[in-house]
């Protein structure tokens, strides 16, 4: 299993819309990648301003070359959102998920 890492960097000049992100974004997200076998999609809030994330989003995968045919098909469609509702540049990371 792999989970897709994608997070938004708690910076000075942040701007984010949480209400957009969780009422449009997320279900964006888990329409199209689910399309491509998305297993779960888990959004976690930084608990204060200190935190180095905003926001991040954990997305579940069989396998990377999964996650990499998935985002190949929608990821644009995806990124072309992002402007909705931040002005940072996510941050992802592919992981191997260790423990169930």
């Amino acid at each position: 299993m792999i989970d897709v890492m994608v997070a938004y960097p708690n910076q000075n000049d942040l701007t984010f819309d949480d209400q957009y992100y969780l009422e449009k974004h997320v279900p964006l997200v888990e329409e199209k990648l689910g399309e491509h076998v998305l297993r779960y999609a888990r959004i976690h809030r930084g608990t204060d301003a200190a935190s180095p994330y905003h926001l991040m989003a954990h997305l579940g995968f069989d396998s990377a070359e999964a996650f990499e045919s998935a985002f190949d098909a929608v990821g644009q469609q995806l990124m072309d959102d992002v402007p909705h509702f931040t002005n940072v540049e996510p941050v992802l990371q592919v992981s191997e998920v260790v423990t169930p």
